[in-house]
């Protein structure tokens, strides 16, 4: 049986889910994307380092704001959703190229308060091309001078 062969099961996250790893591991990617440490600064704040940034996470579990993926046990992607917006969808890389972001997505859609909108990295065109799948369109783009 494959991880292909495995249905992915996409729920709100709980204090009793571990979320360290899959926080830390998004830290390390967005901090290195174009644009990636303006998300994280407009997302947690100023200066956030990875024992924050898990802190931070769990403080917005408990705001209901957090969705989780998995495969049986294992949490391979999650998602932060804060007032009608989707601040960011993260999949581990074992994970990706196997519709979990589209399930994440798709449950997020069909929830009580589904969002309105969406972010996404410059450049980061499967996370563009995951909104558009479901119709979006970009309306709105941030230029910086520095």
């Amino acid at each position: 049986m494959t991880d292909d062969d495995v249905a992915v099961f996409v729920r709100r996250a709980t204090p009793h889910d571990a979320l360290a790893h899959l926080s830390e591991a998004a830290l390390s990617r967005a901090t290195g994307a174009r644009g990636g440490g303006a998300l994280v600064e407009q997302i947690f704040g100023v200066g956030v380092d990875a024992g924050q940034v898990v802190d931070l996470v769990d403080a917005e579990v408990a705001k209901g704001h957090v969705w989780i993926a998995q495969r049986i046990e294992e949490i391979v992607a999650g998602a932060l959703v804060v007032d009608g917006c989707i601040k960011v969808i993260w999949v581990q890389p074992t994970s990706r190229r196997h519709q979990v972001a589209t399930a994440i997505l798709d449950a997020l859609l069909a929830s009580e308060d589904p969002p309105r909108d969406a972010w996404a990295l410059p450049g980061d065109r499967a996370t563009k091309s995951l909104y558009e799948s479901v119709g979006w369109k970009a309306r709105l783009l941030t230029m910086r001078g520095e």
